[in-house]
């Protein structure tokens, strides 16, 4: 019996896709107070997922030991982003408040992601005769 369980994956994904951005926002946080540091998100998942499998897609370092950011935000592209008049006089294009937003909005993903590998797996259980 052959069960494509292509929804585990999709949740899969948003997970990831949710964590890359929550942690691109939290180097945002951090750099609020750098002048000339740019504000930067992770293109959006129905952009990033596209109906592609995000399978095969490997790390790739420039040498040894070389690893720059995290795993999850490499997998999603990292574009710079800022809110509509949120340069500061030094450069710094980051919004305490617009962060704080796209941090619920990461947070309000990865719920649903959880929500549906939960529903999902419950799902399965019941097909199986297990509760």
């Amino acid at each position: 019996m052959n069960m494509d369980l292509g929804i585990l994956t999709l949740a899969r994904d948003l997970g990831s896709h949710a964590a890359a951005r929550q942690s691109v926002i939290a180097q945002n946080v951090a750099n609020a107070d750098t002048p000339g540091y740019k504000a930067k998100d992770v293109t959006a998942f129905a952009d990033a997922y596209d109906g592609l499998s995000m399978q095969g897609m490997a790390l790739r370092t420039t040498r040894p030991g070389h690893i720059a950011g995290s795993i999850a935000a490499t997998r999603f592209g990292v574009v710079e982003d800022t809110a509509f008049a949120a340069e500061a006089p030094n450069g710094n294009t980051v919004s305490l408040e617009d962060q704080m937003m796209r941090a619920v909005e990461a947070e309000q993903s990865h719920d649903l992601a959880l929500g549906v590998y939960r529903k999902s797996l419950d799902i399965l259980r019941m097909t199986m005769g297990r509760r």
